[in-house]
Order: structure tokens, then sequence, then C-alpha cells
């Protein structure tokens, strides 16, 4: 209609021969009741009206807005009520329409607007079908666009970081390079010079610089993973030891000292070795979906494959398979009546199972009490090793650096507290673990005990945590090595270095300069000596952040006090939790076990106890397929994702 809100336009005022007048038009929905009243009232009641409401929204001209509106009819007699009608309209805010008296004249219009709207449809159905080809030819580019638009981004980034050389209009860049890789760097330069045509070609020189080079190691796709790891907690500095070389053993051994079972490890293996097999497609459908557990799974494929692999050690280890004990070499027990609580004598003296835990343990009445007490030893004495590999590491780097201070301030005050409690720890388990105290008709003393008591009395060892003579003076002497260690790690270093700062700062006694008119030989020898001066090391800490360019080093003894406090702090504390965070291996590998036997024993065990109980094969059959479904899919969803993710995430904390 072209809008509700223009001023009524009236149709002709007389029908011809009928002396009547009739106006239509378009008005708000809201409006038409009180519009019908005022033109009652206005004509007392001399007009006929009739109304009815548009289905569709239709748009106003003035406000653009889309409203709810009613087209009306309206006849009357007489010109003065046609002026007033129009004025009624205009208030209301109505539009009017042009509207023939004859049948004819209406007829050739609507037939005029019906080839209007056709037309208009046509118009508007092949302009949406060229913007979909359009939109459809850019969507099929806007990928080559996108990565065109990134690398074109990226060059000029790289750009920024240029120097331009405005007397011989070249750009310089100062970048580190790998040692092994100039000669491959010279080539990708020779080759980008031929195959962008330029006349000139780039020079590649190797500067001389005192900055501390930036940290770069060379990694494949078995080590990446491992390396993303690594650089999640830090990076090392240039020169020290990379810690991922150790993290490809460590990572998936320690996730297989929770999750270990031959069974599930074998299927964590097979999925792993499916993904190495077809990496090449199972990269491309990683990079396609762009799902961030199939990428990970996909990228860390062989991480996932080490990790299976140590799970299937870990599993012959336990002897577990799918949580049942396994017998794959014969146990080394003899069976006793069942009233004995299961195996008690060896078939032979000193034998031993050849490798793992004896399957005889699954049939003993203690079975659960010896792998608690096994496995949380075992995993005390793993968490001191890693961390005394961690202080190794240390020591490696500063020896390599020539830090002596960093070796007799920090490693060796380290190393003397962790080997006087922990180590100590550890050889209380071996020696523990070395003797048969059944033979020797001892009851074998608790290493619990033994810990409490070499805190809250060191000079006295309880009958129970007894392990040989002389332990009271031992643990005292240990113990005061510990205590020693505190302080010597928390003030030697920072003493020492004021000190060293103190010596090179300090005044110095200032001889009579002899003058060039006394004795020109001494004033050169002067000069040379202040030369030297200037240039030794001892005169000032000098460090360098720019080529050739070199400052005083500030020295702040608050700030390395506070440092080495807080660091002192954090060794001592961290050395207590993470021994103490290293149970998680003992915690969730007792887990994992548990959970296969409850899945074992709820789902699998009843249609195999009514199968062997007898009874016709349909009966055995249907009950055995749906309960071997039902533990397949449990096992796969609980223990094999949700249980290795959460063994995964605990190896990635230790």
């Amino acid at each position: 209609d072209g809008g509700g809100m223009a001023a009524l336009r009236g149709g002709d005022a007389t029908a011809a021969g009928l002396r009547l007048g009739y106006v239509c038009g378009v008005l708000p929905t809201a409006r038409l009741a009180a519009f019908e009243r005022v033109l009652f009232r206005a004509t007392r009641g001399n007009m006929f009206m009739r109304s009815a409401t548009i289905d569709q929204l239709v748009r106003d001209p003035k406000t653009e807005e889309l409203q709810h509106k009613a087209v009306f009819l309206i006849f009357f007699s007489g010109q003065q009520s046609f002026a007033r009608m129009a004025k009624i309209a205009d208030a209301f805010g109505a539009h009017r329409y042009n509207y023939p008296a004859k049948y004819s004249k209406r007829a050739a219009l609507l037939s005029q607007a019906l080839t209007r709207l056709d037309e208009l449809s046509h118009v508007i159905d092949h302009v949406v079908a060229r913007k979909e080809a359009l939109l459809s030819s850019l969507a099929a580019r806007h990928g080559a666009w996108r990565t065109h638009l990134a690398r074109q981004k990226g060059l000029y980034n790289a750009l920024n970081l240029w120097n331009y050389d405005l007397t011989r209009k070249v750009l310089i860049a100062e970048a580190w390079c790998p040692a092994s890789m100039i000669e491959e760097t010279q080539e990708a330069l020779r080759r980008a010079t031929s195959r962008s045509g330029a006349h000139v070609p780039s020079i590649l020189n190797v500067l001389e610089t005192d900055e501390a080079p930036p940290t770069y190691f060379r990694v494949n796709k078995v080590t990446s993973a491992f390396q993303e790891i690594i650089d999640t907690y830090g990076v090392p500095r240039y020169g020290e030891i990379n810690p991922a070389a150790f993290t490809v053993i460590t990572f998936p051994f320690l996730f297989g000292v929770m999750f270990g079972d031959v069974g599930h490890g074998s299927m964590v293996t097979a999925f792993a070795l499916y993904l190495c097999v077809n990496e090449t497609k199972m990269l491309a459908l990683s990079a396609r979906l762009r799902d961030d557990i199939i990428t990970m799974a996909v990228r860390g494929r062989y991480m996932l494959l080490l990790m299976g692999i140590f799970s299937i050690y870990c599993g012959v280890l336990y002897n577990d398979v799918f949580g049942l004990m396994a017998d794959f070499f014969g146990t080394s027990w003899t069976e006793t009546p069942p009233r004995h609580g299961g195996p008690r004598e060896l078939k032979a003296h000193g034998m031993v199972y050849p490798f793992g835990i004896d399957p005889g343990w699954h049939r003993s009445a203690n079975e659960l009490s010896f792998g608690n007490s096994y496995k949380m030893k075992l995993s005390i004495v793993l968490g001191v090793a890693q961390m005394l590999l961690g202080l190794g590491i240390s020591l490696v780097n500063a020896l390599a650096a020539r830090n002596a201070l960093d070796v007799w301030c920090d490693f060796v005050p380290q190393a003397i507290f962790m080997l006087s409690i922990f180590g100590y720890l550890v050889f209380c388990i071996f020696y523990k673990w070395s003797i048969d105290w059944v033979a020797e008709e001892r009851v074998a003393p608790s290493l619990i005990t033994l810990l409490i008591s070499f805190f809250m009395s060191p000079g006295e060892v309880p009958a129970e945590a007894r392990l040989y003579a002389g332990q009271e003076r031992v643990q005292v002497l240990l113990l005061l090595l510990a205590f020693v260690a505190v302080p010597w790690m928390l003030l030697a270093k920072p003493l020492l270095l004021r000190r060293r700062h103190l010596a090179r700062a300090g005044y110095k006694n200032v001889a009579c300069r002899p003058t060039a008119r006394d004795d020109p030989a001494a004033a050169r020898g002067l000069l040379r000596s202040t030369r030297d001066h200037d240039t030794d090391e001892d005169s000032v800490s000098v460090a360098s952040s720019n080529n050739g360019k070199a400052y005083a080093e500030e020295f702040d003894f608050s700030e390395i006090m506070v440092h080495q406090v807080i660091h002192s702090i954090e060794y001592v504390l961290g050395c207590v939790s993470n021994t103490a965070s290293y149970l998680r291996l003992w915690a969730l590998s007792l887990a994992h076990k548990q959970l296969s036997m409850v899945f074992w024993e709820m789902v699998m065990l009843p249609p195999l106890q009514s199968c062997r109980a007898g009874g016709s094969s349909w009966r055995c059959a249907v009950p055995l397929f749906f309960g071997f479904a039902v533990w397949v899919v449990l096992t796969t969803a609980i223990i094999c994702c949700m249980e290795m993710l959460s063994a995964f995430l605990h190896a990635l904390r230790l």
C-alpha cells in the first residue's frame, strides 16, 4: 500500500447517478476502532464503513517499521462530509488510495498492479539467484583467500621486524639460526632469489654476539608431543639439558604404573597403532573436523603407543589381565586347604616367580593388604628416583655453565636434604624388602612408625620400627644434616653474591699519578693499567643484551634474598608434597584394578556361573552374549576412555 502514515487521498467525490461519495485507504489496526467512532460522531451516523485486517505486516513509509494495518471503505453523501473525513483521516495518519468508480477502470488497475507484482517477483527471484551463485563462488574461494591473507600477514609481520637502511636501500634482519642449518638457510635464500627474479642476491652473514641465544630443540613426530608438554611448564635456557629426552620414557612409564593391565594396555596399543599406520588419513581428518579431542589423539599417537606398551609392561609386572590375576609361568606356592586361607608354603626352597607378582597372591587372604603395601612403597621409590633425576639434571646444568655457586649453594644442600629424609626412607624400604622376616621369626617393622619417630623422637626408635642396630645414631645424624641444609640453602648464595658485589664495587687505594713531565714511561704504564682495569671482569659485573654493548649489572640484595627464601621454602615443602603426591601412583593403580574386578564380577561372572550350572545352550549363550557386550562397552567407555584420561592427567601432574 506504500505506507500508512501519509495523508488521505480521496477517490471521486460522488458516484455517478447515486450522489454518494466513497473513500478507501489503509490505517494501523490499533487506530481503527477510534477512527470509526470519530467518523460516526462527525457525520452523525450518515456514513457506511467496512474494514478488513491485512494478514501480512506492512512497512510504514515514514518510520520504516513493520506494522499491523487494516483496509477500510467508507460511503457518505455530500462534499462537506468528504472534507470532514479527509481532515479526520489526516489526523489518524491514514493512507488513501484512488479507487475508480467504474468496474472497467478497477479491473484495469488491478491487472496493472498484478503485472507489476509479477515483474517485481521475477526481479527478486533473479537477484536472489545471482546473489546465491555469487556467494557460492566466494565460499569456494574463501579458504584460498584466507590462506593467502594469512601468508601475507605473516610476511608483512616478519618484514616489520627488519631494519631499513636508507643509504643502501636494503632491508637488514638479525635473527637466530641453528648452526647446523646455516647451509640450508643459504640454500633457501638462493631459491627465494631465483623465484622472485631479484637481480641482487640476499646476503647471509654470521655475527659474533654476547647475547644468550634462544632455545631450540630439534623434534620429530615421535618427540614433538613430549616437547610440547615440557614447553607448557617452561622452556629450558640455552645450553641446558632438555628434560623431554627423559620424559619420553618417564611419562608413559608413570602412566603405565597407574594403568598397568595387559588387556587394557593392549586395547590402547591397538588404537595407537591404528592411528600411527593411518597417520596421513588421520591428520587430514583432524584438520577437516577441527575437533580438539581428535586433534590431540592424532598428534599424540606415538605418545599413546608408548603409554599402551608401558601399560602392558606394568600389567605383566602386576600379573593383571582385565583385572584378573594371570598365571604365565606357574605359581611358586603350593595350594593348602581353604581353611588355612590360601597358599602358605613354597614348592621349593628359594623358589621365586620369574617375572612380576606371583599369581599365588590372588588366592590368598591378604592379597589386598600385600598389593597396597607393595604399590605404596613402589610409588615412593619411583617418586624419589624422579626427583633425584631432576637434581642430577640441575647439577649437570650448573657444571656446564661453570657456576660453582649453584653447585655448592643449591645442589649440595638440596641433595643433602633430599637424601637425609627421603633417600633414607627409600633405603629403609629396600632394606625391609631384603630380609625374610618370617624366616627370622620377627614382625616386619612399620615404616610409617619409623618415619613418625624419625621427626618426633630422633634419639628413640620404637620396637615396632627397628630395622638394624645403631639406628638411633644414624637417624639423629641424618636429621641434623637435614636441618643444616635448610639455612645453608637459604643464606649461603645471597651472602656470597653480596660479598662478591662489594668486592667488585668497593673503594680501592688510589696512588699518586706520575705526570708525563716527571716520568713519561710511568704515565704510559698508568694509562695501560687503567685500560686493563676497565676491562677486568672483576672490576664490574658486566652483562649485555645488545651486540657489543655492555652495562653494569644492578645488584639488589633484598630482591635476591626474597627470591632465595621463596626458592628454599618451595623446595623444602615441595620435597614433602611431591613425595606424597607420588602416592597417586598407588591410588590410581588400586582403583584401576578394583574397578576392573567389579566389572568382571558384576557383569561377566553371573552368566559364566549360569553356564557352569548346566542347562540348555540357549540359556547359556543369550545371557553370556549380552553380558559380554555390556562388559566390552563398560571396559571401553569407562576404563579405556575415562580411566585412561584420569591416569593421563595424573601422570601429567607428576
